[in-house]
């Protein structure tokens, strides 16, 4: 496997990026959070610009971080992040897709991708000055707290 991970995705990926995000089979699990965080933090929409596919959840200005993984012969994305600064010491995750074969009990699960997207994240957070934890919107009670820095 060969996974890499990118803020943007190329407009030929449309369709597999909306059946990911949007139609993903195993969504009926957090069925309950997704609708607490389109309450929230309103509707997630694509939106292309130059030759790339952005999302956009609602007024807010989230970040999204796509993974790849280049050893498969489809370009599409296998996993996808949205998350957003909700305060000043704050990061929420609001969203979080992965493909079913990489999911916990697909062909791929050994790699970990959902854990992987969550780290990256925390990677981005512990550079952001004032960050001090990231909560897990359709968890809340999963509350990950940074390191203090210097």
């Amino acid at each position: 496997m060969n996974l890499v991970f990118t803020s943007k995705v190329q407009k030929q990926s449309r369709e597999a990026l909306e059946n990911l995000f949007f139609l993903n089979p195993r969504q009926y699990r957090v069925r309950e959070g997704i609708t607490g965080a389109l309450q929230e933090f309103g509707h997630p929409r694509l939106e292309e610009k130059d030759d790339n596919i952005y999302l956009r959840v609602g007024d807010k200005d989230a970040q999204t971080l796509f993974a790849f993984d280049n050893s498969r012969t489809d370009s599409g994305p296998v996993g996808v992040v949205v998350f957003l600064r909700n305060s000043p010491a704050e990061i929420v995750i609001v969203h979080l897709a992965v493909q079913p074969d990489y999911a916990l009990h697909g062909r791929h699960a050994g790699l970990g991708l959902g854990l992987a997207l969550i780290e990256k994240v925390k990677e981005i957070a512990s550079r952001i000055v004032g960050v001090q934890r990231i909560v897990f919107f359709y968890r809340p009670e999963v509350v990950i707290q940074l390191g203090t820095r210097n």
